[in-house]
């Protein structure tokens, strides 16, 4: 009998490093910067900003809103980490007739629409049609097919 409860305890911890590993290959790389390097940029940002100068003009672009470009797009999800589930987990997206199709995660997908009226918030649904799902499998293997945006969702809705 203790030859099994050693067999279970041992693919237990295998599946969880290994559920782990799966998590982190999808993950944003953490960028580790020198922290006053960081509080100087921070400041700069800052004094920036008291003395007018439009954030826009300093800040990287975000994939958020829509775009005229009819390309994929792939990078990252961001947002707060409290309300996205899927803040800071790798996507691909594609614009068909009016519908962004977003896929979140290589290795475990989610499926998102975003819909003309949703700028910053997405739908989670349970299907999408196979071409697009098949187009989206591709994008998210091969990112650099696509344009390189983080995209900002501050909220995931549930489909009705």
């Amino acid at each position: 009998m203790g030859g099994l409860s050693k067999g279970v305890l041992i693919l237990l911890a295998v599946g969880v490093v290994g559920g782990q590993i799966f998590s982190a290959l999808d993950t944003r790389p953490s960028t580790k910067i020198a922290s006053n390097e960081s509080a100087s940029s921070e400041a700069a940002f800052l004094e920036s900003m008291d003395n007018g100068v439009d954030p826009t003009d300093i800040l990287e672009p975000t994939a958020a809103g829509k775009t005229l470009n009819s390309a994929c797009e792939a990078g990252y999800i961001v947002g707060d980490l409290n309300d996205n589930r899927f803040s800071e987990i790798s996507y691909a997206s594609i614009d068909r007739e009016g519908i962004t199709y977003i896929q979140v995660s290589r290795y475990s997908p989610s499926y998102l629409i975003q819909e003309q009226d949703q700028i910053v918030t997405a739908t989670e649904v349970d299907e999408i049609p196979d071409s697009i799902r098949r187009q989206l499998q591709r994008d998210i293997i091969e990112p650099d097919r696509c344009n390189n945006l983080d995209l900002y969702l501050s909220k995931i809705k549930t489909a009705e």
